[in-house]
């Protein structure tokens, strides 16, 4: 089974960044996915989801507006408000899209502080970092249930 993971944020705004570490932690340690780092503008991946035919995506991306430090999958299928994270296309579009290329797509979205996100900066919060590892047990968890 082909299984892909997009991670979404911009490493130039602090905790924006916890999907691309979550990334960098499934890169290490889980070897038959596939990372695609589409920082903030995950639709530059789609060519290469494409081509990859992956069985599955999990979508990974900072959210706020839920409890910090929460890790939760959303169905955004029907969704309308379009203020979940920090890229320009609206997260149920993009996903909407990815459906097209893989239709097993999920969302994983990361409580962030939304302070955390306005500014330039380099480098995750500790609430941050410990989130990305909670939601690479939420992606090993999605990894044992379709071996």
């Amino acid at each position: 089974m082909k299984k892909a993971l997009l991670c979404i944020g911009n490493p130039m705004r602090g905790d924006d960044d916890v999907g691309n570490e979550t990334g960098r932690i499934v890169e290490a340690n889980l070897k038959d996915w596939r990372v695609f780092y589409g920082q903030d503008v995950p639709e530059n991946e789609f060519g290469a989801l494409r081509e990859f035919e992956p069985d599955i995506i999990v979508v990974v991306d900072a959210m706020s507006g839920f409890k910090d430090g929460a890790i939760e999958f959303f169905d955004l299928s029907n969704e309308r408000d379009y203020i979940y994270s920090t890229h320009n296309l609206p997260t149920p579009v993009l996903l909407s899209y990815l459906r097209k290329i893989c239709p097993k797509t999920l969302f994983l979205g990361i409580s962030v502080l939304l302070e955390n996100v306005l500014d330039f900066k380099e480098g995750l919060s500790e609430n941050a970092k410990k989130s990305a590892q909670k939601a690479y047990e939420r992606i090993l968890e999605i990894d044992k249930n379709l071996k």
